[in-house]
Order: C-alpha cells, then sequence, then structure tokens
C-alpha cells in the first residue's frame, strides 16, 4: 500500500493512477489539517494566501514493488526539477506532485488510529484484566476489483490469524459497497504485544491487505428493570390484515403482550426465538410498543397495519437479562441479509416483507465514532436506501457515560445546567454520531428531554438538569462525513434525570451520572414482559432509540396522508409513491426548526455571530420536530410537494404562487424549502455522493427577509437540504406572481452516467402569523387549480 499526501486535492488524480500499469486506486481519506507554509497555503482569488490551515487528502493505491520504485523515482526527479520531462503518459503525475506533501506506506498505526482499537484494548484490561483468553476484532481489507484478488488477500489474512493463534467466526463480501471484512478472534497475548510494544508488534498490522483492525463490541442493553410493575390496559386486537409498511429490525419483542398480539408478524430465519428468554426481551418490545402506539402514558391511536419485525439481536449468555446484536457476525453482512430477504427474498423464496417502505433501525455500533470516514454499516444504508428506495430512521446514538463538570457548579441546579451543556459542547468530537446514523440517504434522529408524563416531583436524590424540550444530554452530537448535518432531526426522547452529586471540599470536578428512573418515570412509557406470566407490565425508558421509534411512527402516518390522495379532483394529484420514501423524510425535516433553541444556545455557549450558524448546525441539526405542522392544513399556512428525476447537469424550475394578502405588507413571514434525494454513493472517495442534487433561489429580494438556522454550506453536503427565509420587511410584487426555486443535479465524486436519473422530493411552505392572514392556504390552492385547469384544456385540444 502506498499512500500520497497531497495538500488539497486533485480532482482526477483516481483516474491518472488507473492509467498507470501496476498501480489499482484503493481509496481517499481526509488527512490532518496543518499549518500554512511557504510551500503549503490556502489562497484566495483576490486577497492571495491566507493563514486557513491546509486540508490534506490521501490517496491510497496497491502497487507491485516495481510500480513503487518508478513513483519514488519520477517524484525524485520532479523534486530536483519540477519542469522536467517526463516519459509518454506518465506526465499527468506533474500536477500532482506540485501539491504532494510526501509519498509512504500505510502503515500499522494508520490501520488502528481512528478506529479506536488501542484505547478499547487498554480498557478491556484495565475492566477484565487476565479473565479473558481472546478479544474480537472486525478487519477490513482493501477491496479489490478481481474477485480472484479479493480471494488471495483473504486467504492471506486468515493464515496470519490462524498462524498467530486466533480464528475467523465471519466473512463478507459486499460489492455494491466495496466492503470486504473478516470477524475474528486473537488471543489475548496479541493486545498484550501491541500495548507493550506499538502497533507493529503482530503480523496483522504489518500485512498490506489490511485497511484497517476495529474492536467489535456489538451493542449491548440492560432492561431498566427486571421488576415492572405499571400495567395498562389497551384495546384487543384481532390479527390485523393488510400488509406491512414498517420494518423493526432490533430484538425479538414480547409477542403476547397486550400492547403487542396480534399487531407483529417476526420473520425469524436465524431461528434466534429458540433461545431468547421472555424476561430479556425488552428493547424489541419498547421499539415495538413506540411504533404501534407511541407513548403509553398519552394513550395514541395505533397503527392500523401489522409491523414486520426481523430480530437481530438475542440474549446475552451472562447476564441472561441483557441483550446484545448477534455477536458471531458483521453487522453490515447481517443487515444486508435482512433487507434483502425482505425486499427480494433469499435462497429461490420469495421476499418477506416486499410492501414495507419504512425500516427502523434504533440500533448503533458502539465503536468510536468516525467523522472523516463512512462507516461500513452507514455505506450500506446508503446504498440498500438507493437500490430499494426504503426510508430508513436511524437513531444517532446514546452517550450515557458520565458529564463532567466543575465542582463550584455542583451546589445549584441552574448552575449545573449551564455547566453540563458547555461540557457536552466541548466533547462533542468524543459524543459524536455512532454508525450507522452517519448514513446520508438515512433519516438520522436525536433526542429531546420531554415526554407525557407531565409534571413530577423530583426526588432529593436526583436533579433535573436538562432544559425541557432541549436535546438531551445522552444524545450523540454532529456533524456528520463531511461536516452533513446530522442528527437530521430532533424529537421526544424520554426525559433523563442524573444523580445528585455529593460536593466534597477540595473537589475540582464532579461526575453527572443518569438516574434509575424506569419503575416511576419520567420517561416514556412502553411495553415490557413481566413477571410471573403478566402480559401488561410497563417501564418507563429514554434515549434516541425512542425518539427513532416515535419518528418512525410519524413517518407510517405521512404515508396515510400521501396514500389517500389529493382531496378532490380540481387539485393536481400527489406524486407517484415513488417518491413517498423521500417526500416522507422531506415532510419530516421540513416540520423541524430550531426555534428557541438559537438564542438560547447562542447565549449559554457564548457564540459569536460568524460562528453560532455553523456551530450551531453540528449540535442541533434542522431542529426539533413539530408534530402538529404534519399532514395536517392551516389557514395561514400554504405546502406543496413534488417529486421528481433528474439527470445529470439539469434544472427543474419550480415557483411557488404568492398570496396576495402578503402583498406589500411588513409582517412577519417565512418561506421553508426542503430537498431530500437519493444520492448513489462511492465507498472509496472522500467525496462520498456520486452526485449532487440541491436546490437554489435565485429571487432572494422577493423573499424579503434572511436565510436563518442551518449554515448554507452546511445544508447542501447531505442529501437532505432544509433552509428557512424569514423576514418581516414587506414583499413587493406584481398580481400573479410566484416565488422562484431551482432543483439542480452535478457530479460530485464521479460523473453520472448518461440516461442516470436521481430521485428527489421536494416541500416548500410559505406561512405568516394568523393576525395577519387567514386565506394564505386558499390563495396558494386556487392559483394551483387554474394551472391544473389550464394544463389539462392543454391536453384536451392538443
Amino acid at each position: 500500500m502506498v499512500v500520497f499526501d497531497l495538500a488539497g486535492t486533485i480532482k482526477d488524480f483516481q483516474n491518472a493512477v488507473n492509467r498507470i500499469d501496476g498501480l489499482e486506486f484503493l481509496a481517499q481519506f481526509l488527512g490532518e489539517q496543518s499549518e500554512p507554509d511557504d510551500d503549503f497555503h490556502m489562497a484566495e482569488r483576490l486577497t492571495g494566501r491566507t493563514d486557513k490551515l491546509v486540508p490534506h487528502s490521501l490517496y491510497l493505491v496497491m502497487s507491485n514493488a516495481k510500480a513503487i520504485d518508478e513513483l519514488l523515482r519520477l517524484f525524485a526527479l520532479w523534486q530536483e526539477d519540477p519542469e522536467a520531462s517526463f516519459e509518454h503518459g506518465l506526465g499527468k503525475f506533474r500536477d500532482a506532485f506540485r501539491q504532494l506533501v510526501s509519498i509512504r506506506r500505510w502503515g500499522a498505526e494508520d490501520r488502528i488510529r481512528e478506529t479506536g482499537l488501542r484505547e478499547r484494548w487498554q480498557e478491556t484490561l484495565e475492566l477484565v484484566g487476565q479473565s479473558v483468553s481472546t478479544v474480537r476484532v472486525e478487519v477490513e481489507l482493501w477491496y479489490r476489483r478481481e474477485p480472484a484478488q479479493r480471494s488471495a488477500a483473504e486467504s492471506h489474512v486468515e493464515q496470519i490469524i490462524v498462524a498467530s493463534g486466533g480464528s475467523i467466526l465471519d466473512r463478507s463480501q459486499i460489492p455494491e459497497i466495496g466492503y470486504h471484512a473478516l470477524l475474528t478472534e486473537l488471543p489475548i497475548q496479541q493486545v498484550h504485544a501491541v500495548l507493550a510494544n506499538g502497533a507493529e508488534a503482530i503480523q496483522l498490522l504489518t500485512t498490506d491487505e489490511v485497511m484497517f483492525v476495529s474492536p467489535f463490541e456489538p451493542m449491548s442493553v440492560a432492561p431498566g428493570t427486571l421488576d415492572p410493575v405499571a400495567s395498562i390496559q389497551v384495546p384487543a386486537a384481532d390479527r390485523i390484515e393488510g400488509l406491512p409498511r414498517v420494518a423493526l429490525l432490533d430484538g425479538l419483542p414480547f409477542q403476547n403482550h397486550d400492547a403487542l398480539a396480534g399487531r407483529l408478524i417476526v420473520d425469524d430465519p436465524d431461528l434466534l426465538g429458540d433461545d431468547y428468554p421472555v424476561a430479556a426481551r425488552s428493547h424489541g418490545t419498547a421499539m415495538a410498543s413506540l411504533i404501534i402506539h407511541g407513548d403509553l402514558t398519552t394513550e395514541g391511536e395505533p397503527l392500523s397495519r401489522p409491523l414486520y419485525v426481523r430480530p437481530i439481536m438475542r440474549s446475552q449468555e451472562f447476564p441472561t437479562t441483557h441483550e446484545r446484536v448477534v455477536a458471531d457476525r458483521l453487522l453490515p453482512d447481517l443487515l444486508h441479509r435482512a433487507v434483502r430477504r425482505m425486499q427480494e427474498g433469499e435462497g429461490g423464496r420469495e421476499p418477506a416483507a416486499p410492501s414495507v417502505r419504512v425500516v427502523n433501525l434504533s440500533i448503533g455500533a458502539p465503536a468510536r465514532a468516525l467523522t472523516r470516514r463512512m462507516s461500513p454499516v452507514g455505506r450500506l444504508l446508503d446504498w440498500l436506501a438507493n437500490t430499494y428506495n426504503l426510508l430508513f430512521v436511524v437513531s444517532a446514538g446514546n452517550h450515557n457515560g458520565p458529564i463532567t463538570i466543575p465542582a463550584l457548579a455542583g451546589s445549584d441546579v441552574e448552575d449545573a445546567r449551564s455547566a453540563a451543556t458547555r461540557a457536552v459542547y466541548e466533547d462533542s468530537l468524543l459524543r459524536g454520531i455512532l454508525p450507522p446514523g452517519d448514513a446520508l440517504n438515512a433519516l438520522t434522529v436525536g433526542a429531546t428531554h420531554n415526554d407525557g408524563l407531565g409534571e413530577f416531583a423530583v426526588p432529593d436524590t436526583a436533579w433535573d438538569i436538562t432544559q425541557l424540550s432541549a436535546p438531551s444530554y445522552y444524545g450523540a452530537t454532529g456533524p456528520g462525513v463531511d461536516r452533513s448535518v446530522k442528527p437530521d432531526i430532533h424529537h421526544t426522547g424520554g426525559r433523563a434525570l442524573y444523580t445528585r452529586p455529593v460536593v466534597v471540599p477540595g473537589q475540582e470536578e464532579l461526575e453527572l451520572r443518569v438516574a434509575p428512573t424506569a419503575l416511576a418515570g419520567p420517561g416514556l412509557q412502553v411495553a415490557a414482559p413481566g413477571r410471573g406470566g403478566a402480559t401488561n407490565n410497563t417501564v418507563f425508558t429514554f434515549g434516541t432509540s425512542n425518539a427513532t421509534a416515535l419518528v418512525t411512527r410519524e413517518a407510517s402516518r405521512l404515508f396515510d396522508v400521501l396514500e389517500a390522495g389529493a382531496a378532490t379532483d380540481e387539485d393536481y394529484p400527489l406524486p407517484d409513491p415513488q417518491y413517498h420514501p423521500l417526500l416522507v423524510r422531506a415532510l419530516l425535516a421540513h416540520a423541524s426548526s430550531w426555534g428557541e433553541w438559537d438564542g438560547h444556545f447562542r447565549r449559554e455557549l457564548e457564540l459569536g455571530a460568524q460562528e453560532a450558524r455553523r456551530k450551531l448546525s453540528a449540535l442541533l441539526g434542522y431542529g426539533k420536530l413539530d408534530t402538529t405542522r404534519l399532514g395536517v392544513a392551516a389557514t395561514n399556512r400554504a405546502v406543496l410537494v413534488a417529486g421528481g428525476l433528474i439527470g445529470r447537469n439539469q434544472r427543474h424550475n419550480y415557483e411557488l404562487p404568492l398570496p396576495q394578502s402578503l402583498r406589500a405588507r411588513a409582517e412577519w413571514h417565512r418561506f421553508t424549502i426542503t430537498l431530500a434525494y437519493s444520492v448513489p454513493t462511492v465507498g472509496q472517495l472522500t467525496r462520498y455522493r456520486g452526485a449532487k442534487v440541491y436546490f437554489d433561489t435565485p429571487d432572494t429580494n422577493l423573499a424579503a427577509g434572511d436565510r436563518i438556522e442551518g449554515e448554507h454550506f452546511a445544508v447542501r453536503r447531505g442529501s437532505l437540504q432544509h433552509e428557512l427565509v424569514q423576514g418581516t420587511r414587506a414583499m413587493v410584487f406584481q398580481d400573479g406572481a410566484a416565488f422562484p426555486i431551482r432543483v439542480e443535479c452535478m457530479d460530485d465524486a464521479q460523473r453520472l452516467a448518461a440516461g442516470k436519473s436521481i430521485r428527489y422530493a421536494l416541500v416548500v411552505s410559505i406561512e405568516t402569523a394568523e393576525e395577519v392572514s387567514t386565506t394564505i392556504h386558499d390563495e396558494v390552492r386556487a392559483r394551483l387549480r387554474d394551472q391544473a385547469r389550464s394544463r389539462t384544456r392543454g391536453r384536451v385540444q392538443g
């Protein structure tokens, strides 16, 4: 493996490499940024050299020994004379060399630097000492284009592992995302060797075929309590008819619970249920309960369709009440097979649930969060969403460890609240999004600090230090890969209390730890497996998993609205069902905003005007979901939806009719524009999107307002763009005027093939306060009906 360390990027570098005999381009990663110097610095077109940090791109190439010698010879020749002539076909390297910092081999430290392997192994030894004899790791190999090369590489790595006393537990190749990995078990002596002597101490970490070695620790969930006592009464359900729309990939639910009986379709091809005690079926039961009923405290209307459940967790050997994602399978492979079985079948069988359009994943990989490289399971979800036209609703992840605050803030709940907010923000890099929440084509959900329990008496031993409806301290924070907006939205996750600290004289810091509240609350009330055969027990829980399940429930309700069609024949028909998954994703983001979070966090974190939008975009995403704005009309608001297919270098023009009731009135008004698209991805590039689709508003003066909330650059880096334009200045326009919106498609990581189209959904709304106008909805609708009638007449006459 050879690494080209470039200051900046060379767009055509990959193509140049692929034309050189003996070289095979494999991947591009972001390197560390460096201080500018005379050789490498960033320059502006008008002002010249700047003091900005210089980004580095690492281009990784598999090469034979002859090619390596040739590369080094060329580089040395260029260093002596940058104008030296190269042999025919090699001149293309001259431009790359001008920004080349070094050429080096991909080394042992590179294979573990960003995976957290050394840190996790150190923690393992400190926790369990000599009581374990093996450790499990995921070994990700470089994905080679030729099957024979992949087979040879895997065989070589396997020989090294077995020779060291290890074994292979699982293996996977997913060509569509360039994934090739082994799940292995290594003797504990390998851990000791690395910690004592460095990464080069074991052969596995010096093997050319290996890209990364990561700690393998499937998500494990403990029940909130072993003795749930709260009970509920829910309407009994006969077997619900109809096809499932929502899939839950999670633990096995307690199917006979009163809240779930007759409402589930359980598909368990791996027979995990054969050894899954009822007492351990907590997580799947809770998620199914939330998707079907919502917070049981608020008595929501249950889903009208059955819920498809595919277990991907099992009870642990010890303690048997805990659940864990299947521990002898690679997670990307497990999810890949589960979704393919659901959508297209396996082993010659019919698809298990081809009607599913929404997939709930309230699980995550507790590995170290990565922000510079998309995780393999994130890449998988992006490909699955694009290939099968699915909406994945994924949890951002929980960081339930203690929050460290100054001891001086430990005597007052308000001081503790402010200190905790600052501590979480300052540790945001360590509390990053957990895979697969980094996926671009998924809707990633964070949690807010609220539930349906209402007011309650906080016990003396606990503190409620999170502001009501604010982002929960336990939730993972963004940004996503390439500084994209993540999590996308926040929703109700349940209130979490923290144990009241005891301040010791002379103590400088305190640790705030989550308090147990499963029995009496607060939190979301969910179904739970009971003792002694009880089928109506509940507990109170909190987490981004909960918020994700509730968003999935709202997504199903939006599908009901879209599938019901237009209200009358006079209206435009709603977009075709092929756009519904993206429309639902866009509608959920469209109903989200920062609201009062903006001013609160600017003050709390003392953010200046220039940096606030950028930093808050990473912390808040697109804001909290307002379910009262989902799928319902308002007289002072008009919401328009569209779906389309767009190709390379195409532009689609939309026009939002401007209501006359807002003309020349200096009153509060807001335009909200949301675009969701299904992006094809390129797994080996830092520029991960195969293409980019975005909207632009060319006539910003017509809106008589300013862009607020999400940073303008960040919102275009993913596949969900959500912007708000708000103002109080008078809009000046003529009768029949419209607000223009352009949707455009451009190449990004690669050239979009001719004839290849990208599916997208667009949601646009205009609103004002009720006291200003109560006719906006009817005005815009009347204009659209006139357009629809005109087009119908034109087609008839034609």
